[in-house]
């Protein structure tokens, strides 16, 4: 997981921004909440988000390796039905949290939410 944090490019920059992404979200989100958060992380950060196709691709590859459970749900929606989608979660070790807490990117998003908290 360190090599993949240190990733600046392709699919392996996008993983790594997801894991930062549930990591600062508390370790779930329903993979259209991901979706927007995802957006918000890269730009907040001056970075280009992939595209919906590649943010899935790196939640499913995350999923493969171990680094992530993706569960299918229905997400409470204001409709009776709710909405058939995946709940994607955290599973990492005690270590793998401790090299995301102590993230640059992740530090960085904080400062910039502890700014906007303090500005507004």
């Amino acid at each position: 997981m360190e090599e993949l944090l240190k990733a600046t490019e392709g699919l392996e920059s996008v993983m790594a921004d997801v894991l930062r992404v549930l990591y600062v979200c508390m370790g779930s989100l329903w993979l259209s909440e991901l979706m927007s958060e995802y957006r918000v992380f890269v730009e907040a950060l001056g970075g280009a988000p992939a595209s919906e196709d590649e943010v899935k691709r790196a939640v499913s590859k995350l999923g493969e390796i171990g680094l992530v459970s993706i569960r299918e749900g229905i997400r409470a929606t204001m409709s009776r039905e709710g909405e058939r989608t995946y709940l994607v979660s955290l599973k990492l070790s005690s270590q793998q949290l401790a090299m995301l807490r102590n993230d640059s990117k992740v530090s960085k998003y904080r400062d910039l939410w502890r700014y906007y908290l303090k500005t507004t």
